[in-house]
């Protein structure tokens, strides 16, 4: 059985399901890079992982499922992933899509 699943570690108690936003497809990666929380200007972590994708966006990997777009704190994004079990529910292929765009309302500082 194949399905879609969103990766999304910012909120991990909350599982985020996938209702067919479009799926932003990676086209460059690089490596390097260092994370900054944009509201504290705290050093968070040494970025492993950037993403390119093609609307021509840059996220990268905070780590732990998190990513978020370079230039700003506040557009957050999940790894889309699609994987087929077997009958017994055990994970037989997986094979990542892309990122969605994460629920994001400025106006009422959701997130």
């Amino acid at each position: 059985m194949k399905q879609i699943i969103v990766h999304a570690g910012f909120h991990p108690e909350t599982p985020r399901e996938y209702h067919g936003e479009h799926i932003y497809k990676v086209v460059h990666t690089r490596a390097g890079g260092e994370a900054h929380d944009f509201h504290s200007g705290a050093l968070l972590a040494a970025a492993g992982q950037y993403y390119g994708l093609d609307n021509g966006a840059w996220i990268k990997d905070l780590g732990g499922e998190k990513y978020q777009t370079d230039w700003t704190g506040e557009e957050r994004w999940g790894r889309v992933e699609q994987i087929e079990t077997d009958e017994a529910g055990n994970v037989v292929s997986a094979e990542t899509l892309g990122f969605v765009l994460l629920r994001v309302d400025r106006a009422r500082g959701l997130l």
